[in-house]
């Protein structure tokens, strides 16, 4: 998949959404700079209690929900995670509700320091360098290497929201996330589910799977546990737009 175009981030990207830079700060039009996004460096980042909680719970129901209704563009594990970030950025109107279409009524409040854009919205560093501009496009290693923070190595310590990381060398894509959803509003029978896109192979497009967490530690290919023996697991990563 091509790249899609960046964008420069300052207040190009975000209007008059405060942000600070972590050498220096950048003001807003009025020249003050209210803590509402933090960057780590030139990466978003939610400071607000609040709105780290809205936005971990919209991650994780439209994650979920794409598992029982696919989303057009969402064709792997990476896609999923932008798709998800993306969304849970935007307001909620009635009519982006009207457009998903979502199994249920959320019921959840919006971010309400978020990024300005209409379809366009560069979310993700893709670079080292600072002042790279963010983009709306990154695959799986990109959104680990630049965008998360790692948690641990032990799956216990997830929280919903966080991505199951692996590598797995034999395979032709190596990288591949898995999203930690915990308990499910669709599924009441365990609390600890966990939602991910295959991606394509020699045999298809790929799929969606919902899976729980104790499934995954008993899988019957030992690359697949999220263990900490197992090489193939990275650990546990967690946005830092949430971080």
């Amino acid at each position: 998949m091509a790249p899609a175009r960046l964008v420069p981030l300052v207040l190009s990207v975000l209007g008059t959404v405060p942000l600070t830079f972590a050498r220096g700060t950048v003001p807003n039009s009025r020249g003050t700079v209210p803590p509402a996004f933090v960057t780590a460096p030139a990466q978003l980042r939610l400071t607000d209690e609040g709105d780290r909680a809205a936005f971990r719970g919209w991650f994780v129901l439209l994650a979920d929900a794409a598992f029982y209704q696919p989303v057009a563009g969402v064709t792997d594990c990476a896609a999923l995670i932008r798709y998800a970030v993306r969304e849970s950025l935007r307001p909620h109107t009635p009519e982006w509700l009207r457009l998903a279409r979502l199994p249920l009524e959320p019921g959840l409040p919006d971010v309400s320091q978020r990024p300005s854009g209409g379809d366009h919205m560069p979310l993700f560093r893709v670079s080292s360098d600072p002042q790279a501009p963010l983009a709306e496009f990154a695959d799986a290693k990109t959104l680990i290497r630049f965008n998360t923070r790692l948690v641990a190595r032990d799956a216990a310590a997830a929280r919903p929201g966080d991505l199951l990381y692996y590598q797995q060398p034999s395979q032709r894509e190596p990288d591949h996330l898995m999203i930690f959803v915990g308990p499910s509003r669709f599924d009441p029978g365990a609390d600890d589910f966990v939602v991910y896109h295959t991606g394509p192979d020699e045999h298809g497009p790929g799929e969606m799977r919902k899976v729980r967490l104790a499934d995954l530690m008993r899988h019957p290919s030992p690359r697949w546990r999220p263990l900490a023996a197992n090489q193939q697991f990275v650990g546990v990563f967690r946005l830092t737009l949430i971080r």
